[in-house]
């Protein structure tokens, strides 16, 4: 695995060259690195959201708020790799079962696995959560930004058009996230970065009633 070749990819996609897709879709030693940006952006996403969570500072009571390193585990970590595997599972298989099986078009699982891996990274801006007023903002448009070269990204490997791509996409992500968000909405949440807004809603709840 070529680290700087990874930087480079990175680089491109900052500077909005999006035939890095191109390059990395049919170069197999790109599919380890894939995986790898999407765990590491997965992973500052789940710090991220930690760290939002550490700035809230909630007051610590017998029932009340999770402790800010219970946090750390069950969302920066746990939440983190279990987002990054349902990523895989769940975001990019439906992909692949839509354009196949549905819309009946080619596409290859390891070529998407190289791009849509990729086209994670911008989830790691949601390691920039803890601004105070716009945690928020972050992380959706964080989301937004991954949506978007994810669709840039498939595109790139499969004969679909834009409205088969568009549909296999949005139908990946919106079960992708909201399983994420069930696993968020538990006494533990495992999810990590904005997922955790349901888990501070219903916190901040908690607080309110025990403070009323």
């Amino acid at each position: 695995m070529d680290l700087q070749a990874i930087v480079t990819w990175l680089k491109r996609l900052a500077n909005l060259d999006m035939g890095v897709f191109d390059d990395v879709r049919t170069n197999p030693g790109a599919t380890i690195p894939g995986v790898l940006v999407a765990g590491v952006a997965m992973l500052i996403a789940g710090i991220g959201g930690w760290l939002w969570w550490v700035i809230k500072d909630y007051p610590a009571q017998d029932d009340s708020p999770l402790p800010a390193m219970d946090v750390l585990v069950h969302s920066g970590l746990i939440g983190s790799a279990l987002a990054t595997v349902l990523w895989g599972f769940i975001w990019l298989l439906i992909v692949y079962v839509m354009l196949t099986q549905v819309f009946q078009q080619r596409a290859y699982v390891e070529q998407l696995l190289r791009v849509m891996g990729l086209a994670t990274a911008p989830m790691a801006l949601m390691g920039l959560m803890f601004v105070p007023g716009l945690s928020l903002a972050i992380g959706v448009t964080a989301l937004a930004l991954t949506v978007a070269l994810s669709n840039i990204a498939i595109k790139s490997v499969t004969t679909a058009d834009n409205a088969q791509v568009l549909a296999a996409n949005l139908f990946g992500f919106f079960v992708w996230s909201a399983a994420l968000t069930l696993l968020a909405s538990s006494v533990e949440p495992h999810a990590p970065g904005v997922f955790l807004f349901e888990s501070i809603s219903r916190v901040a709840d908690e607080v309110l009633t025990f403070t009323f």
